[in-house]
């Protein structure tokens, strides 16, 4: 009972906060002020977001000063507003979440790039990431392009890291550790497999407090001459190894997404 009473409670105040959102979003995502004001705007809005879920972020580590190509393993939905809250990015995400009802409206004004499954398709969003970084912005990947339960890291596609080479942009990778259950279990705020969104949400709002520690990794250089499958492979090697994972065969070069 005290679960599905804290679950509503923090269910009217997220109908509030997302209306709230949206007002933000016409406001300040039509241009008006400065990137700098934007990006601190939205990191604000993240923040209260993770915190109205009852999710503590911890966080080590900085993002560097300038563009850079932001590189995470996939665990959950909540990997995004765990993102946003501590990190100036613009997402890649699927294309249908650009029809979501709100939800896509507001990852529109936030600058969020999306991407159709198709050879075409993924040279074009490239040149769209390319275009960012080398305006001097930040763009968060999922190179594993699905989620996991958290007890492993599946293999990275390439394909996405032409960008960072063709600007030269460095490639921050990011590791995302939402722990173990005390039975040994997935994570519970992992979202992977057979789950389904609304069940799943349901069960993260009755939860007292959701735990992640979120460590920003220093930056890998990138070479005009570097190979993505070279970049790819100590990207998510050095996510492995910060998460205590088994190192094992992890690179495609797929589509990315």
């Amino acid at each position: 009972m005290r679960g599905s009473l804290r679950a509503s409670w923090r269910l009217l105040r997220l109908f509030f906060f997302v209306w709230s959102g949206l007002w933000l979003t016409f406001r300040h995502g039509s241009g008006l002020g400065s990137r700098e004001r934007l990006a601190r705007v939205q990191r604000d809005w993240y923040r209260r977001a993770v915190e109205l879920l009852g999710v503590e972020v911890r966080c080590r580590g900085e993002q560097v000063d300038g563009s850079a190509l932001v590189v995470a393993n996939h665990v959950s939905w909540l990997d995004i507003p765990v993102l946003g809250s501590r990190l100036d990015v613009r997402f890649l995400s699927k294309s249908e979440i650009a029809r979501w009802p709100v939800i896509g409206w507001l990852a529109r004004g936030h600058g969020t790039l999306f991407i159709r499954r198709g050879a075409h398709e993924v040279e074009a969003i490239i040149e769209d990431i390319a275009k960012a970084l080398d305006d001097g912005e930040r763009v968060a990947i999922f190179p594993e392009a699905t989620t996991t339960p958290g007890d492993e890291v599946h293999h990275f596609h390439a394909r996405l890291f032409a960008a960072a080479v063709a600007t030269a942009t460095p490639i921050q990778p990011v590791a995302i550790d939402y722990g173990r259950e005390p039975d040994g279990g997935p994570a519970h705020a992992s979202y992977s497999g057979s789950d389904r969104l609304l069940p799943h949400f349901w069960r993260l709002l009755r939860r007292e407090r959701t735990t992640v520690d979120l460590h920003i990794l220093p930056p890998i250089p990138v070479e005009p001459d570097a190979r993505r499958r070279d970049l790819a492979k100590t990207a998510r090697a050095t996510i492995v190894a910060t998460l205590s994972l088994p190192q094992d065969a992890g690179i495609s070069d797929g589509e990315g997404m």
